[in-house]
């Protein structure tokens, strides 16, 4: 029962990541549709200080990170669950 039950819990928290990182990659769209400029690009010249330090351009920061973020957050749900399922 409590096999079943976590990997219930962990299907769901694999999911939610999975939401979320696709909704955060719809947001960055919008900013390299806007800026005609990949994330990946505009966050290198970011961090290089090569870009300035417009509005937009700290929250394209953010989202980026939180991309990042939910993809290690799902991957290290996904190993663990690997151990104790």
């Amino acid at each position: 029962m409590a096999k079943r039950q976590l990997s219930l819990i962990i299907g769901r928290e694999s999911k939610i990541c999975e939401l979320t990182i696709r909704q955060l990659e719809a947001k960055l769209r919008v900013f390299e549709k806007k800026y005609s400029l990949s994330s990946e690009e505009f966050y290198e010249r970011f961090q290089e200080g090569k870009i300035g330090d417009d509005q937009d351009f700290f929250e394209w920061k953010a989202l980026f990170e939180g991309v990042h973020e939910c993809r290690g957050n799902k991957d290290s749900i996904l190993s663990k669950a690997s151990f104790n399922i």
